[in-house]
């Protein structure tokens, strides 16, 4: 086996494990395309290099082409990958604009004016663009390390795609011909490019898919998946991870309870599942209200709380009252129109030694006294 046949076994070996990988992260995890998209960029990849590795200058032209196409594929989908992963909007227009002028490019550097050194310019200029255009995203997501190392194996790829050509034509000019690509320096050099490129992106590619997993796990774990709110674990490390915050002495933080107004008579009239329905409106509801003031939670059936940030007092009041007399007129087309939902809230001032077991039996006696007097109000509990 010579050298270069065992280097192309090498690179399809890889190609075709990082694909069997991508595949199988997707297949086990379908809410989350990225890891598709990745797939189907290696998948163009192994094919594209299949074809293009066994070139000779007989080849049919079809086979050129698809070999190119399937190269700009892997790029495209790979910038594809980044911005579902970053959930911003891809641009299809530039997209479009991009192929349509590459492939017309492309057919008249083969059939007109035939020129197959200027034809692999192309084909690599326009593969880096494709790539490229999963930078943007990435810079405005670039908060954690592993945005910031995407951007950067990302842009050297892309780079790479460019300066190998630079490199080997100002050594050697453009002197390529259908019959002398594939014995061609140029070829060699594209292959084994390729091939690193493609194992320094899937490295980094499959670190960022295994992130995902474990922070859509980690996440689930902390989530109502009801009401996909906080649920009593995700308050708990909310609570613990904010008490360490610095104190702001001119505002305080509090801790809100409100509890549905008898749900069970919901749940015995209408069905369990006209119940879920009101939960998750009154959870979005209470987000829609707390916006940027505090976090909301679900601790129970349907009980309730919310974390406040640094507000004064009186504004935390002012939003449990907000809530509590909005919560009445929210519709809910399961019930019967005269069946309005209700709840009552208690209200606890976080101490700095309060852990939130504690806050939330002083706000539980709180909102029990809120009961007491008849429901469908807010009762502040006493200080500590």
């Amino acid at each position: 086996m010579s050298e270069n046949s065992g280097f192309h076994i090498q690179t399809v070996l890889i190609l075709a494990i990082f694909a069997l990988v991508f595949w199988l992260i997707h297949f086990f995890n379908k809410r989350q395309p990225f890891p598709g998209w990745v797939a189907v960029a290696y998948s163009a990849a192994l094919a594209a290099y299949v074809i293009d590795s066994t070139r000779h200058e007989s080849t049919n032209i079809g086979f050129i082409y698809a070999s190119t196409s399937l190269f700009w594929i892997f790029s495209l989908a790979i910038a594809k990958a980044i911005y579902v992963r970053c959930n911003a909007a891809f641009p299809n227009v530039l997209v479009g604009l991009i192929l349509s002028s590459a492939i017309t490019a492309f057919a008249v550097l083969t059939f007109v004016a035939t020129d197959i050194s200027i034809r692999s310019v192309l084909v690599s200029v326009v593969a880096a663009i494709l790539l490229a255009l999963a930078l943007p995203p990435l810079w405005k997501a670039g908060g954690k390390v592993i945005d910031r190392a995407l951007f950067g194996v990302v842009a050297t790829v892309a780079v790479i795609f460019i300066v190998r050509i630079l490199f080997v034509y100002s050594l050697h000019g453009l002197t390529l011909t259908e019959q002398s690509y594939s014995q061609s320096e140029y070829a060699w050099i594209l292959h084994f490019t390729s091939g690193i490129c493609a194992l320094a992106l899937a490295v980094v590619l499959l670190y960022a898919a295994g992130l995902d997993m474990v922070w859509h796990y980690h996440g689930q774990s902390n989530r109502d998946p009801l009401t996909n709110l906080l649920n009593r674990r995700g308050l708990k490390g909310l609570y613990n991870a904010v008490r360490n915050q610095d104190r702001n002495e001119d505002y305080t933080r509090v801790l809100i309870l409100f509890d549905i107004d008898h749900f069970k008579r919901v749940n015995d009239q209408y069905g369990h599942a006209a119940g879920d329905k009101v939960l998750q409106r009154v959870a979005k509801t209470a987000s829609g209200l707390c916006m940027d003031q505090g976090q909301v939670a679900r601790t129970g059936g349907e009980e309730f709380a919310i974390l406040t940030d640094w507000i004064p007092l009186q504004t935390a009041e002012l939003l449990a009252q907000h809530i509590c007399d909005s919560l009445r007129f929210v519709a809910h087309p399961e019930l019967a129109t005269d069946h309005k939902i209700t709840a009552s809230f208690g209200l606890v001032v976080l101490a700095d030694s309060d852990s939130l077991s504690d806050a939330m039996d002083r706000a539980d006696q709180a909102l029990y006294q809120a009961k007491r007097n008849g429901r469908n109000q807010v009762a502040l509990a006493q200080a500590a």
